[in-house]
């Protein structure tokens, strides 16, 4: 009798243990096992979403109007981890540039394609690019005046860090934190003791400006690619 009682405890337990403990809903039917760490979908890992491309268009028209060029959609492109809409670009005489450009997906900013590192550069590296002086200007990127290299890079909003190294060295000559003028948004500066300098941004050049005694870094330095 007793082993008749354990055959029926044992089978018992393998039934339960075989049903992984299966919960049942209230109408007694077996609902699906959910492995342990797994998590139901939510929409915190879903993708932002895309403007239309007709938006990314009218934004690019904007950007282009006055310069004689129209572009011509590329292609939906990932670059730099940013969903994009890449276009090519057409001047005055029908010719398409070397140039292309991205807007992104998500902003509806317009930037410049680097087609041969495939990474995004500011709009004010378009080589049509009219400045109307009203615009920001990028305190991101290098420049060079012989034998000194100006590296550029954006704290926050109103500053940026800056850095001087000479030709051959690796040992800066001068770093430290511009601050924005509110009045000139192209303007910078930068005081430390006895230094200081005024950064002006034209873009293209960025001129050192001494505003006390002579620095040894004053004068027009030419942008270069990083």
């Amino acid at each position: 009798m007793r082993s008749k009682t354990l055959i029926l405890i044992l089978a018992a337990v393998a039934l339960f243990t075989a049903c992984g403990g299966e919960k049942k809903n209230n109408t007694g039917e077996v609902l699906p096992k959910i492995h342990e760490g797994s998590t139901e979908e939510s929409g915190s890992g879903e993708k932002p979403e895309v403007i239309e491309r007709d938006e990314a268009l009218k934004a690019l028209e904007e950007k282009l109007e006055g310069t004689g060029c129209r572009a011509v959609f590329n292609k939906q492109a990932e670059v730099d981890e940013v969903d994009c809409y890449l276009y090519s670009v057409v001047n005055n005489d029908g010719e398409e540039t070397e140039q292309m450009l991205a807007v992104n997906a998500v902003s509806g900013e317009v930037l410049v394609y680097d087609s041969e590192y495939e990474s995004l550069l500011p709009f004010d590296r378009f080589e049509y690019y009219k400045d109307d002086g009203k615009g920001p200007v990028s305190w991101d990127s290098g420049y060079y005046l012989a034998p000194f290299k100006l590296s550029l890079m954006p704290a926050d909003d109103t500053s940026f860090e800056f850095s001087i190294t000479k030709d051959g060295s690796k040992k800066e000559e001068l770093t430290g934190v511009a601050e924005v003028s509110s009045d000139n948004p192209k303007e910078a500066l930068y005081e430390d003791g006895g230094i200081s300098l005024t950064f002006v941004n034209n873009g293209e050049t960025l001129e050192i400006r001494d505003k006390g005694k002579k620095s040894g870094f004053a004068g027009k330095y030419e942008r270069v690619d990083e």
